[in-house]
């Protein structure tokens, strides 16, 4: 019998193999398991150097006119005793407008005269030649200076859906691989970029290739896990992410230049492609697309790894072929009718889909636009840099003492009801206690990341194995949306200040009301198929504790 397209054997759900109960007996903190942790991290690891890198390369630098009667072209001397006398005292007008010298006869010293009129400035000079700001020349353009901000996060919005697709399609390793690989290989040509179109459109096809990387590496993480570990694995990819943001700084520190810090950091992502022969495929996803002769071969390596023996029942289930009863053969059926088909005919997953949309606006919205619009912080940007990322540790720890105890809904609830409160309060703080005001932006910036942590594992909790991928791209991509808009708030803030703070704290408060129409996903076991996913919503279906396996394991 002919296998359908992709590989696929006709076996529906998990080949009528308890994917929870042989998670468990594999052992969750062995050789395998530890492999597979470190393997998955690195990328993590590396995704963070290049998530925000942005920031520095294309990062705003000192300049000032050049002023044609006093200096040549080519001027190296940025600081003058005649350059009070000939910029405006306005911050930008100095910047993009000039004075000329009443008498262009005389050399320009400390005291000449200017004119009180502006002429539009012709060339720049630039204090330092770090960021392409400089190299190409950006001075006065400060719209294409951010749009490579927004660039990046469009490519994002391109690349959830495309890798999420592969995923689901043709694997978590492949997906995870070719986007760890490809990021490398496009990202090392910025370097190599003649002017700033070529730069923005190698930004774009890069970030299209590396965006999905970390969710790749998540889900590859936690389907390798029962339900217990879940929280866990979310605090340690979280960890990863911080220190990998800690140590972009200090490379962007130690390599100011542009084009350097490229040659150093994405080359070595080229490396990956060797993880064809070290990164097993996800077992969950191989029985979920009936390849139940691949994951068989893989959990006998595990459990070799591991130095663990299978339970009778678990080597019954690996290895004989169920007989498919009538309702098996249904959602056989309904597999073959294709993914969104499957999605757009269940109201519950459409409903739920829509929900986590607006979840994953509300994260990139808020979190970037507090960014964004917080007060830059005096003294050395990379160091201010560190600080910033290292606030995300305290979300990550509270979210792995939390969300396995008081559970998802309650944890996430209340940290878009936090962040909420906080950004709506803001406006209302009088100037005389400032104090306040940076006190509630810290627990609203502190909140919206533990909700952007763990909104990651809630709805990959909600959706099933065949689909994770893909949906969970789906909502991140339309949940970049947000992260778009964000750079926009600082231009409403020119008219309306106190208007952006509660937008920020509008949507959070929303988020955290639809939060109410979820199920709890605590204790309970992956779905693996959209019947069972469904069922999340009316009847929790718990993962197989000790005794249930003791049980099991002497009736076989």
């Amino acid at each position: 019998m002919s296998k359908p397209e992709g590989g696929e054997d006709s076996c529906a759900g998990s080949c009528g193999v308890d994917t929870e109960l042989l998670m468990k007996e594999l052992g969750q903190f062995k050789r395998f398991h530890l492999l597979n942790y470190v393997l998955a991290s690195l990328t993590v690891f590396v995704a963070a150097i290049y998530a925000t890198n942005y920031v520095f390369l294309a990062g705003d630098v000192p300049y000032r006119c050049v002023v044609p009667e006093c200096e040549s072209a080519n001027s190296t001397e940025y600081t003058t005793p005649w350059l009070e006398g000939a910029l405006p005292p306005n911050a930008v007008d100095a910047r993009c407008r000039r004075r000329a010298p009443l008498d262009d006869q005389l050399p320009c010293g400390e005291g000449t005269a200017f004119s009180q009129d502006l002429h539009t400035c012709d060339s720049w000079l630039y204090q330092t030649n770090f960021t392409i700001v400089s190299e190409f020349n950006l001075a006065c353009q400060e719209w294409k200076r951010t749009l490579v901000g927004t660039v990046h996060n469009i490519g994002m919005l391109v690349s959830l859906p495309i890798l999420g697709y592969i995923s689901d399609r043709w694997g978590r390793k492949r997906a995870l691989i070719l986007s760890c690989t490809l990021v490398g290989a496009i990202g090392t040509l910025k370097a190599f970029s003649m002017n700033y179109e070529m730069y923005i459109t190698v930004e774009f096809l890069e970030t299209i290739a590396g965006a999905s990387t970390f969710p790749a590496a998540y889900i590859l993480t936690i389907e390798l896990l029962g339900q217990d570990k879940r929280v866990l694995t979310t605090a340690f990819l979280g960890i990863m992410l911080v220190l990998g943001g800690l140590s972009f700084a200090m490379l962007a520190k130690t390599f100011q230049y542009w084009r350097t810090f490229i040659l150093v950091t994405y080359p070595p992502s080229l490396l990956f492609i060797l993880y064809i022969y070290f990164l097993p495929e996800s077992i969950r996803w191989l029985l979920s697309k009936g390849r139940k002769e691949e994951a068989v071969e893989i959990i006998m390596n595990a459990a070799k790894m591991n130095n663990v023996t299978l339970s009778d029942e678990t080597m019954k289930q690996l290895t004989e072929e169920k007989a498919k009863p009538t309702e098996e053969k249904k959602i056989e059926k309904e597999n073959e009718e294709g993914l969104w088909m499957q999605v757009f005919r269940s109201p519950i997953i459409m409903r739920r889909l829509a929900i986590c949309s607006w979840w994953w606006i509300t994260c990139t919205f808020v979190f970037y636009g507090l960014a964004i619009n917080s007060v830059s912080l005096a003294g050395d940007k990379y160091t201010n840099y560190m600080l910033v990322v290292s606030v995300e540790v305290i979300a990550v720890v509270t979210n792995a003492l939390v969300l396995d105890r008081i559970g998802r809904k309650k944890t996430l609830l209340v940290a878009y009801t936090v962040c909420g409160l906080a950004c709506v309060a803001i406006p209302f703080v009088p100037t005389s206690i400032s104090w306040l005001a940076t006190t509630l932006y810290l627990v609203g910036k502190v909140a919206i990341t533990q909700a952007f942590s763990g909104i990651y594992m809630y709805t990959s909790e909600l959706f099933p194995t065949h689909a994770r991928h893909s949906l969970l791209g789906a909502c991140s991509m339309v949940g970049r949306i947000g992260s778009i808009v964000a750079p926009q708030m600082p231009l409403l803030a020119i008219y309306v200040e106190w208007l952006p703070s509660v937008l920020f704290g509008c949507t959070a408060l929303i988020a955290g009301a639809l939060m109410l129409t979820t199920p709890e996903t605590l204790n309970t076991r992956l779905p693996d198929t959209i019947q069972e996913a469904e069922q999340l919503a009316r009847k929790p279906q718990p993962a197989p504790s000790k005794q249930d396996d003791i049980q099991m394991n002497s009736r076989a």
